[in-house]
């Protein structure tokens, strides 16, 4: 057995830390409530302007279909005016007519021509056999098989003092398996072209004497278009990228074509320009163009590539129009019209026309309305708007604004682009809707349903980059999300997972549990217990309870949610009672149930369905007051919580969509909760350790003295403050208080001061890391961590029980064995204390020198050295007395005596060099 040398002399214990009882409370009388303040945000532009289908023009006016309108109508150039017209004959040339201010209608006996003009009405019967082409002008044309079915013929219907007349058109081919269609037309003429089996041509139609001379010649296999002014017919081979206009004028049908190349737009490098429609309007040629590039999308993209001119004498093209649609240039009498603009703002239909000296001039006919951005989902939290928005610009479908609450009313920032979600919450139906939750620190949170085709995903997002939690379940729900955390509900294993972002396990997942109804807090998760009423807080770091609550609910909670580290809202259902738990003050407030609610900072917002109204219920000062906030229809969805309204449980706005797509941003005006106290092992981000309240952990307690020391007491056993460890050195501010800003840095404040008011005592210097939190563990040291980095510690961990040579043994360190406890204090003594009732049972003597430390020293020798001492420098203090024994090592025993032993030498096996002799009082 190893021999038990005794020490001689008292036990000088002394904790130069005094922990001075008392509180002292930082919180504000609570305020009354003002009235609620608004502010409203335009609803953001979509990145696409609208969408207009002309149909043809004529000399007086245009039939067209607006983006969102159900039918057609006539609009005037002169004053815009419009009248609905019942227009059903399909798209086509000519189809609903072109060249005059006549619309034409499928009626049961035939073709209607409406004047706009007058009004008047007239009817033509197709004959027997014959087939609709189009109408031009006041006439209809028709086509139907020659006799013996060897070709096809045209006919020019018209009437005269109610007779109809049908004119079979000549100078055609008479070539067989003819197929005749119209590439343009107006009142006077129509280009026809015609395909047989010899070949293909195009003529021009005169309508007046039913007569059709060829103009061009159609190259074999090839696609062209035609067109038509007032003075001129050409020809023009889509398929070509750098296409040739064959022109003629109508009055010279029979002379030499005149070929006009049309040059490429003037456009960067690396962009392909591909012709898409020409008109011709008096001696200039109008021209868009389907582009395509490399790299970034630019406004051109989604607004449209310009409108281009140049004289048909041939010339490089010139922009006149800064944004067109590509697809709506169309030739009219005296004329053209183009969809178009200088922005989405600026959006019309215009008519162009030339002037004596072939200047173009644009005229605005039919401005077109601005159309708000549809937003599928939004999220408030953290002073952060998110906005998930289809269309919008830029042509990204995420959004964020600042929202600053106080004053007169809310003010809001710039809508920012956030970036593509990872998933769009499509909102239309409750099937496939995934609204964002925002986080609370600037991102978002969604669920991705069968992301990676074998599983849900959970992504937690910022900007382009983004976190993904993988359960490993399918048919889940995604209930809250808190910074790194997440809480999803897998319906395929009937298990709730507790996401990380920052955890290292596989697919981010911290741990699962029973499916009950959960809210995240900061770092810790609130949970229903199987017994009624009942909700206790989880510590997520250590997965350990925290606390217990009997909220008075008469039934296990089906949804909670909490705020501001006091508030937990119940509720047993639908329509079922519900209340809100203040963890201040430790009681209930009923609140009413009147449809799906979501928890502020001291209120609550609700959704009444049956009503058509939002809801709010003030409860910050312990009694719940409710209000109609604002009208709101319900909708198609039975849960629209942020998606067409939403609640800041961070900093306490409220946000709710109107039918326009505005956003309506309220501050209810009830005052903030008082930062809340820490409690558990854990300082989480926004809460206080105020005068004489603790964090602790199974090992050490983390105190916040009245006398303004922050003091880290190693629990040496019994009711007493043990053995100081660690301390901030701001003793003498009687008042000061210790905040984990949320910032990231923990910071001991002086009375009165804080964050923008001054009074910084001392700082763990970790700021720049939001959400980072303090806790102690159950090793004894105190960290700053974010996420799973440590950012900051005390370094008072328990070290290892046996003490190397060469060990330095600092103010703050410490070792156990079963039943004692050693510490090196920071008053130069070093002590053992018993677990079971915290005495002192053995020290050093070298109490009153701070900084002293000691050292197992490489001759075998243990010895406490004054502050600036050491080997060879003088200082000692004390000694084992065991030079001479190089290699030697000091163990503090499980049986509780603390030994140092000869190099090889050991518990069992002797060469026991000095001892405490505490084995027999450690007991």
């Amino acid at each position: 057995m190893a021999q038990r040398a005794l020490v001689h002399g008292s036990i000088a214990v002394a904790a130069a830390f005094t922990l001075v009882s008392g509180l002292a409370s930082l919180a504000a009388p609570a305020a009354h409530a003002d009235s609620p303040s608004e502010s409203v945000i335009p609803a953001a532009l979509r990145d696409t302007p609208p969408a207009d289908n002309v149909v043809f023009a004529g000399p007086g006016g245009f039939l067209h279909k607006q983006e969102g309108q159900t039918g057609y109508e006539w609009t005037t150039y002169a004053g815009s005016v419009n009248t609905p017209v019942n227009e059903n004959l399909g798209v086509g040339v000519g189809k609903s007519g072109a060249g005059a201010d006549v619309v034409a209608t499928a009626v049961s006996d035939g073709i209607q021509l409406q004047d706009m003009d007058t009004g008047t009405t007239t009817l033509f019967t197709i004959p027997a056999g014959q087939t609709y082409l189009g109408t031009f002008g006041s006439r209809v044309v028709t086509t139907a098989p020659d006799t013996g079915d060897t070709g096809v013929s045209v006919h020019v219907l018209s009437q005269s003092n109610g007779q109809e007349t049908d004119t079979t058109v000549t100078g055609m081919s008479g070539d067989t398996n003819v197929t005749v269609t119209a590439l343009a037309g107006d009142a006077n003429s129509v280009v026809l072209r015609q395909d047989g089996s010899s070949g293909s041509e195009l003529g021009l139609l005169d309508l007046a004497t039913a007569r059709a001379d060829i103009a061009f010649i159609i190259p074999s296999g090839h696609k062209v278009q035609a067109l038509l002014s007032d003075t001129y017919v050409a020809m023009w081979d889509e398929s070509s990228t750098q296409p040739v206009l064959n022109v003629l004028k109508r009055t010279e049908i029979y002379a030499p074509i005149t070929q006009v190349p049309v040059p490429a737009p003037p456009l960067p490098s690396g962009y392909t320009a591909t012709p898409r429609s020409f008109a011709i309007v008096g001696d200039s040629l109008l021209a868009t163009f389907e582009v395509s590039h490399t790299g970034a999308i630019v406004t051109d993209d989604t607004v449209g590539y310009p409108l281009y001119s140049m004289p048909l004498s041939g010339s490089s093209l010139t922009p006149v129009l800064d944004h067109a649609n590509m697809d709506e240039v169309d030739s009219g009498p005296g004329g053209a019209v183009v969809l178009g603009g200088t922005s989405v703002t600026d959006w019309a239909v215009r008519r162009v026309t030339a002037d004596t000296d072939s200047t173009l001039a644009f005229n605005s006919v039919e401005p077109e309305p601005v159309i708000p951005s549809p937003i599928d989902g939004l999220s408030l939290a953290g002073g952060t708007l998110f906005t998930d928005e289809r269309n919008s610009s830029p042509t990204v479908d995420g959004f964020t604004r600042s929202i600053t609450l106080g004053g007169t009313a809310p003010s809001y920032g710039d809508h920012t682009a956030f970036g593509n979600v990872a998933v769009s919450s499509d909102c239309d139906a409750a099937a496939t809707c995934v609204p964002p939750i925002g986080t609370g620190d600037g991102r978002i949170s969604q669920l991705w349903k069968n992301g990676n085709g074998t599983g849900d995903l959970v992504t937690v997002q910022n900007g382009s980059a983004d976190d993904v939690i993988e359960p490993g379940a399918t048919g889940g729900t995604l209930i809250d999300s808190n910074g790194r955390y997440v809480v999803y509900d897998g319906g395929s294993t009937n298990k709730q997972y507790i996401g990380d972002t920052e955890s290292a396990n596989a697919g981010h997942v911290l741990f699962t549990r029973p499916i009950t109804a959960a809210a995240l807090s900061g770092s810790t998760l609130w949970v229903a217990d199987p017994t009624e009423g009942s909700i206790s807080q989880i510590g997520l770091a250590t997965q350990k309870t925290v606390q217990t609550v009997a909220t008075g609910a008469p039934c296990t909670p089906s949804e909670l949610q909490a705020s501001a580290s006091r508030w937990v809202y119940w509720s047993c259902g639908n329509g079922g009672p519900s209340g809100v738990w203040d963890l201040t003050n430790g009681k209930d407030i009923p609140v009413p149930s009147a449809g799906l609610a979501q928890l502020g900072d001291g209120f609550l917002v609700e959704h009444d369905r049956a009503a058509g109204k939002l809801e709010l219920t003030d409860f910050h000062t312990g009694t719940a007051v409710t209000s109609d906030l604002t009208a709101l229809p319900a909708g198609p969805l039975t849960d629209d919580r942020r998606v067409t309204w939403a609640v800041d449980k961070y900093d306490g706005g409220i946000a709710y969509l109107d039918a326009q797509e505005n956003i309506d941003v309220v501050d209810p005006h009830v005052p903030a909760s008082a930062p809340a106290p820490a409690g558990g092992d854990s300082i989480l981000t926004g809460q206080l350790l105020t005068p004489g309240r603790s964090v602790s952990s199974g090992s050490v307690t983390l105190t916040m003295q009245s006398d303004g020391n922050l003091v880290a007491y190693l629990k040496t056993g019994g009711s007493g403050a043990g053995a100081p460890l660690w301390a901030s050195g701001t003793s003498g501010h009687p008042g000061a208080y210790a905040v984990m800003q949320t910032d990231g840095n923990l910071v001991v404040y002086a009375q009165g001061g804080g964050a923008g008011k001054g009074g910084a005592l001392w700082a763990s210097g970790t700021s720049g890391h939001p959400g980072a939190y303090a806790t102690v563990q159950d090793d004894g040291n105190v960290v700053v961590y974010q996420g799973s980095q440590a950012l900051w510690a005390t370094g008072t961990w328990a070290r290892q029980q046996t003490i190397g040579s060469g060990t330095v043994i600092k103010a703050g360190w410490w070792t156990q064995g079963t039943l004692t406890r050693l510490v090196m204090q920071p008053d130069g003594n070093l002590v053992m204390y018993r677990k079971r009732d915290g005495a002192a049972i053995w020290a050093s003597g070298t109490s009153h020198h701070p900084g002293a430390y000691a050292e197992m020293q490489t001759d075998g020798n243990l010895v406490v050295y004054a502050a600036g001492g050491g080997p060879g420098k003088g200082g000692a203090l004390w000694a084992t007395g065991t030079s001479g024994h190089s290699g030697a090592y000091a163990l503090m025993q499980d049986d509780g005596n603390f030994v140092v032993y000869r190099g090889g030498g050991g518990p069992g096996t002797g060469g026991a060099l000095w001892a405490s002799g505490t084995w027999q009082t450690a007991r």
